[in-house]
Order: C-alpha cells, then structure tokens, then sequence
C-alpha cells in the first residue's frame, strides 16, 4: 500500500466534471468541513459537485457550505471519498463510490486500507481538514466560507488543540486560516461550550453507567437505545461522552458503547500513552488512530462490553 503523489490526485481532480464527495458515516466535525470545504473550493471552479452525508448534530450546522448536501441522481466522473477508512464505512454512498469512473481516498486514519484507485492517507495529520487544506492551497480558492469549514474540522479532530496530533504545522494552518476573517470563536463555542438539554441528560446517563475495571486502569460506559430515547435524544448526541471518560485519573483505557439496535453496538475507544487502542478497534473491524478508534459490534450490549473487556484485558 502506498500514497499517490499530490500532483496525480489534482490532476485526477482536474480532469472530472460531475464530482461526488463524501465522508464516513455518523459524520463528525472533520468529515463534514473536509467535505463542505473541498466541495465549495471545486464547485467555485466550475465543478458539478454533491456531497453526500448522513444527518449530523445540530452543532456541525455552525460549519458553512451546507447546500451542497443533496441526493445523488447519476454517477459521477470522480467519487472522493474523506475521513473515511475503508469502504464500508461510506455507508449508503458506497453505492456511488462504486459506480464512479475515477476514485480518491483522502484520509489521515492510520488502519485506512488504501481501498480506491487513487490513495493519499497521512497519519501524521490532525485530521483530514489539515490534508485538504495542503492539497488546495495555490491551487484552488478559498474565501472564508472554506476557511471556517477547515478551521472546523481541525479544532474537531485536535480537541481545540488539545491532542497529541497537534501539530506546529497544524497551528501554523490554523493561523493562516484565522487570517481569512472567520468567526473561529463561534465555532469553538458551537464545537466544546453548547450543548442541547437532552445531550447533557444522555451525557448523565452515560456517566451514570461508568465502571472501573482492572484495578482502575479501564474505565467503560454504555448507554442503551431505550435510556437515549428516555432522554428525549438521539444517537447523534454523543461524540463528546467519551473525552469525559478519558479525563479520569489512572485510567489507561476508555471505552463508550451505545446501542445503536438490539443486536448492533458503536462503541468508542481512548487510550493513554502506550496503549494502541486501533488495535483494539481493528479486532471488531473497526480502526482509527492509536490513541483514539472505533467500531461497530454485532452482539447485544451484554455480549459486546463483554468481548471489549476480553480485548482490553490482552492490552493491559
């Protein structure tokens, strides 16, 4: 497996007319910006473009280009595909992705499986929105409609600059991104400082249920459909549980589990230093980063925090 050059990806993008993007799905704060960002910067070059995402929070509403989010009718010249580590994980777009003349896999997740014709994943990134940003710059526009939906995706991704995969080149862009004129403040806000009423009950419940296992070193929460549904809520109110969990002191390993259906589990993992928690994801078929992953289990809730201890009793 190995990276295309930037010069034969922008030349492939060069080349397509009717493009379709997307990202993973249960989009976040970086597979939304990346998406809405290079979209925008490729329809103000006169590409037909169409992004296509799943419904996200209200809180990702904060990032602009959203009218580019619409139904696909016809296959496209060219199918990127953002943030996304594998195939599968595009979801209902797969099927365009599929049908598509030419394929881009843009991503910074290091279990990406270079699935497309033309590959560029950089591990060493803050976040997709930071690869996006370099494969622009002096050679498509940005105002700051492009500029604030970056600037999004990488305080998402970074925590607000907070994570190990802060970079000086990650601060460095989101300066120059700054220097557009955006209204970073409210998108930090939207981001880390609000929060609906029903999330915070859902984030209570969560907590709630919280358990320390393995002499404290793990610590796991899971919430259920049933107790999401109680909190009048949905399941797109969660991404922010699993930063609390890993605040906790002498915990090496957080993980959070939500049912998504009776026989089907999303769970979240954060790790300390030390500790690869990509790899724990990757043995349900999931992936992401060392520090921070995920996957999907098909079991119940019991089985599936039960199998996610097994694992995480080999890593310790």
């Amino acid at each position: 497996m190995r990276n295309n050059t930037k010069e034969e990806i922008l030349r492939c993008v060069e080349q397509a007319k009717s493009i379709q993007i997307a990202g993973h799905t249960n989009p976040d704060g970086d597979a939304i910006g990346a998406c809405l960002a290079l979209g925008a910067a490729l329809e103000a070059a006169g590409k037909t473009v169409t992004v296509l995402l799943e419904p996200y929070a209200k809180k990702y509403e904060v990032i602009p280009n959203q009218h580019l989010v619409r139904q696909a009718e016809q296959k496209a010249d060219l199918f990127l595909a953002l943030d996304c580590g594998d195939a599968e994980r595009l979801g209902a777009a797969k099927e365009w992705f599929d049908q598509a003349d030419c394929q881009i896999n843009l991503d910074h997740h290091r279990s990406n499986t270079y699935f497309a014709q033309w590959n560029y994943v950089d591990a060493e990134a803050s976040s997709t929105c930071e690869i996006v940003y370099e494969f622009l710059q002096g050679t498509y526009p940005m105002d700051t409609k492009i500029a604030a939906a970056l600037y999004a995706g990488l305080i998402y991704d970074t925590g607000g600059f907070r994570h190990s995969s802060t970079s000086p080149k990650t601060m460095r862009i989101a300066g120059a991104l700054m220097e557009t004129g955006i209204l970073f403040t409210e998108i930090y806000q939207q981001f880390f400082d609000s929060r609906s009423f029903s999330e915070l009950k859902i984030m209570g419940q969560a907590l709630e249920n919280a358990e320390l296992y393995f002499d404290g070193k793990v610590i796991c929460a899971t919430i259920t459909a049933a107790e999401i549904a109680a909190c009048h809520g949905t399941n797109k109110e969660l991404d922010t549980i699993i930063n609390y969990l890993k605040g906790v002191q002498g915990t090496e390993v957080a993980c959070f589990l939500y049912e998504k259906t009776e026989t089907e589990v999303k769970a979240s993992f954060r790790g300390a230093d030390g500790r690869d928690v990509c790899a724990l994801a990757q043995k349900f078929g999931g992936g992401g980063h060392v520090k921070a992953a995920g996957c999907s289990i098909a079991a119940s809730m019991a089985e599936a925090k039960a199998l996610v201890l097994a694992e995480v009793k080999h890593i310790l």
